[in-house]
């Protein structure tokens, strides 16, 4: 497929503006191997090449396994994920996906036994940050880096 349009060129200041967005995530103080786990499950889950190819080495470089990076899409049967973890996962997918324009009740139970509010806020910031990268990526058709 050919790329349709290039957001860093026709739109530099909303490309600097969603970075910075990036940049605040990287600073709350959440593990970072935990945030791009959450990067590359939403990814995944919204079918973003760019954004998969993308997280992939970034989440080797914050300590993932490579367990854990093969299984991220098979989470929910896989035993290489801590509470913690899975908590954010579901956390992750409930957000991306608003089945039925919620968050289930069941999944901020199991958030909020891991995380603070604070940090589950960070969290949230953290999906809804990949969630436009993905839509910005598919739309524009931006092909993964090789």
């Amino acid at each position: 497929m050919e790329q349709r349009f290039d957001i860093t060129q026709l739109i530099p200041e909303g490309y600097k503006a969603m970075y910075a967005v990036h940049t605040y995530v990287q600073g709350t103080g959440l593990d970072l191997g935990l945030l791009e786990l959450v990067r590359l499950r939403v990814s995944q889950a919204n079918g973003c090449g760019f954004c998969v190819a993308m997280h992939i080495p970034l989440a080797r470089k914050y300590g993932l396994t490579e367990h854990q990076i093969n299984l991220v899409a098979t989470w929910k049967e896989s035993p290489v994920f801590s509470a913690r973890e899975r908590a954010a996962l579901a956390w992750a997918d409930a957000v991306t996906a608003l089945a039925g324009q919620e968050v289930p009740d069941t999944v901020y139970e199991q958030v909020k036994a891991e995380f603070n509010p604070e940090e589950i806020a960070k969290l949230t910031l953290c999906i809804g940050e990949i969630n436009t990268w993905n839509r910005l990526m598919i739309a524009s058709r931006t092909p993964p880096a090789l």
